[in-house]
C-alpha cells in the first residue's frame, strides 16, 4: 500500500486509484473559462437542441413559489402516468434524479467489491466512473463493427458469473439499437441470478425508427430486469434531472428505491415532467425534427466522403482521418461544439448532436473547413 492510501484510510482505495471525473463541457463551464457561449453551437452533449413544450415552461413559473417545501417522494402523480401508459405497476416503478442515479442505484443493490459487470463498449463514459467506484469488475464486450451492441457477446460474459449486465439500446455514442431478435436473446440468455439493465435513455428516438417494445420483451424474462429511461432527452429537460425505472418486481423496485434519496426528484422537475407527458404533439414534432436534422447530417457527412454510422438517436457519430480530440479543438474555434469518442481504439471517432436545419448545416460547413486543413 502506497503512501497516499496509508495517508487517506477513510478513503476506498478504489477511489483513490480512480482518475479525476472530467467535468463535460457545459454551456455554463464554457462560459465560465471565458468563450462566448451566444456564439457556439452546442452540439456535442447530446442534449435536445430543440426547445421544451410551452407547456413546461408554464409549469415551471406556476411552481417556482413552491420551492420551499420539499418534493413528493418518488413522484406518485407521474407514477400514475408511466403506470397507464406502460402497464407496469406503480410499485414498480423507481424515480430517480436522472437515470444516472438509477444506474449507480442497480450496482448499490446488486454488486459487492470484485464482482463482474458487463459492460458493451464503446458506450456513455460515465458508465466507466460509475462501474469503477462500486468496486466492481468490469466485463467488456465490443460492439459489433456496425456500432450494433453485440447480444451474444453480452450473454457470454453474463454466463461466467457476472452480477449485472447493462444494455444500451439505443446505444451512445453509435446511435445504434437491438433489433427484437437479440433483445430476445438478452433476455432468454443472461442467467437468473444476474440483473439484465437495459439503459433507454433514446427511448422515444428508438420507438420513433420503428424499434422494438423493450419493455414488451422483457415482460418475458424470468430473471431480475430494470428499465431505466429519462426526460433529458426527446422531452428536452436535460436541466431539469429526472429519470425512472421500470421494475421486473416489486423486489428489485424497493431495493432500488433504497439506494436513492428520499427527495431526489425536485419540485420543477416533477412539474415540468408532468406538462411534457401531457403534451404529446411537441414530443411528435421534436421525434420528427430530428429525424429530419438525423438525415441532413448523414447526408452531409457521406458528401464530405465519409461513413457516419446508422443512428436513431439524437446524434451522429462518424470516424474522420484525424484524431477527434484534435477535430473537437478545431470545430470550437469555429464555435461549433463536438464530442470525441472516449473509448480506447476510437480515437478518430467524433459524435454530433443533431440541432435544427441551420445548425446542421453550420457544423457541416465547419467540418468541411476543418477537414481541407488536415
Amino acid at each position: 500500500m502506497n503512501d497516499a492510501h496509508r495517508a487517506l484510510p477513510y478513503i476506498r482505495r478504489v477511489l483513490q486509484e480512480m482518475p479525476p471525473r472530467p467535468e463535460p463541457p457545459t454551456e455554463g463551464l464554457l462560459r465560465h473559462s471565458g468563450r462566448d457561449t451566444g456564439k457556439i453551437l452546442p452540439m456535442g452533449l447530446n442534449e435536445c437542441l430543440l426547445p421544451p413544450s410551452p407547456r413546461v415552461l408554464e409549469a415551471i413559473h406556476a411552481n417556482a413559489a413552491s420551492i420551499n417545501r420539499y418534493p413528493d417522494a418518488q413522484c406518485p402523480a407521474l407514477s400514475d402516468i408511466i403506470a397507464a401508459r406502460t402497464a407496469v405497476p406503480v410499485s414498480r416503478i423507481v424515480w430517480g434524479n436522472g437515470s444516472e442515479e438509477l444506474i449507480q442505484g442497480a450496482l448499490a443493490l446488486a454488486v459487492q467489491p470484485g464482482d463482474s459487470v458487463v459492460l458493451p463498449v464503446p458506450t456513455f463514459w460515465g458508465y466507466r466512473a460509475i462501474i469503477r467506484a462500486s468496486g466492481a469488475v468490469m466485463a467488456e464486450v465490443h460492439n459489433r463493427d456496425d456500432g450494433m451492441p453485440d447480444a451474444d457477446g453480452i450473454v457470454a460474459r453474463a454466463v461466467e458469473g457476472a452480477r449485472v449486465a447493462f444494455c444500451i439500446t439505443p446505444n451512445n455514442p453509435t446511435g445504434s439499437m437491438l433489433c427484437g431478435a437479440d433483445l430476445e436473446k438478452l433476455t432468454a440468455g443472461v442467467p437468473a441470478d444476474c440483473l439484465l439493465f437495459v439503459d433507454e435513455a433514446y427511448h422515444e428516438f428508438g420507438m420513433h425508427a420503428g424499434g422494438p417494445d423493450v419493455l414488451g420483451v422483457l415482460n418475458n424474462r424470468q430473471g431480475p430486469w430494470i428499465i431505466a429511461r429519462t426526460f433529458s432527452k426527446a422531452y428536452a429537460m436535460a436541466g431539469m434531472r429526472i429519470g425512472y425505472a421500470l421494475c421486473s418486481s416489486i423486489e428489485v423496485a424497493n431495493a432500488l428505491k433504497s439506494t436513492t434519496c428520499v427527495f431526489n426528484v425536485p419540485v420543477l422537475a416533477q412539474a415540468a415532467a408532468l406538462a411534457a407527458l401531457e403534451d404529446k404533439a411537441h414530443l411528435a414534432w421534436i421525434l420528427d425534427t430530428i429525424a429530419a436534422g438525423r438525415a441532413q447530417l448523414d447526408a452531409g457527412l457521406r458528401a464530405l466522403g465519409l461513413a457516419p454510422l446508422a443512428s436513431v438517436g439524437n446524434f451522429v457519430s462518424v470516424r474522420l482521418p484525424m484524431s477527434g480530440q484534435a477535430a473537437v479543438k478545431a470545430m470550437l474555434e469555429r464555435d461549433v461544439q463536438i464530442n470525441a469518442w472516449a473509448d480506447t481504439g476510437y480515437e478518430n471517432y467524433i459524435r454530433i448532436t443533431v440541432g435544427n436545419a441551420q445548425m446542421n448545416k453550420a457544423c457541416l460547413e465547419a467540418l468541411t473547413a476543418v477537414l481541407a486543413q488536415t
